[in-house]
């Protein structure tokens, strides 16, 4: 499952249908997951999963659409970077990842797949409370006007983006990704 067009639009301003194309893409996104964590298994000693034929499957489906289901999920102001702690107990310092975009690596640094799944869900959950409001936004003129006069890059409550800014929209992180975020 692939969207047809590139999420871009902060979830509080996409409309019912594209709601309900997020929201099935995320849906998929977490039985993906799911199936590729129940058919795994954690080597302790090396912090890799030894995957079976059911989760090499999900791995490839996951991966085609993994940075899609990666920006829903920040459009949704979901964190989904996290600090690894366990090694600081030896005196190493913590890692900052992102849990969704390193979903394959999460094992190597003693992080639950559970905690990946929580991330998945409270999207889902926000796009799931966000059905009626983007229904009521669907078929309001005032917000098909609004769309069409605003300047690309504006979210709501926020200022245009002046030449040579950056947008204001979520950016990939690279592996040092720093967000307010949560010590697994």
């Amino acid at each position: 499952m692939t969207m047809k067009n590139k999420p871009v639009a902060y979830y509080k301003d996409i409309t019912f249908l594209q709601n309900r194309e997020r929201l099935k893409l995320l849906k998929e996104f977490r039985f993906l997951a799911l199936q590729y964590f129940e058919n795994s298994i954690l080597n302790m000693e090396s912090g890799e999963y030894s995957e079976n034929s059911v989760a090499q499957d999900a791995r490839n489906r996951i991966t085609f659409f993994l940075v899609e289901a990666y920006t829903i999920i920040r459009l949704a102001d979901i964190k989904t970077a996290a600090t690894s702690s366990p090694s600081l107990l030896f005196g190493g310092h913590g890692k900052n990842m992102d849990l969704i975009l390193n979903i394959f690596n999460i094992g190597r640094n003693d992080i639950p797949s559970g905690v990946v799944l929580e991330y998945i869900d409270k999207a889902i959950e926000l796009y799931t409370s966000n059905r009626l409001p983007s229904f009521i936004r669907s078929i309001n003129p005032f917000y098909w006007i609004k769309m069409l006069t605003k300047k690309p890059g504006k979210r709501s409550g926020e200022k245009a983006v002046q030449p040579g800014e950056t947008t204001p929209s979520p950016k990939m992180p690279d592996s040092g990704h720093t967000d307010n975020h949560p010590t697994v």
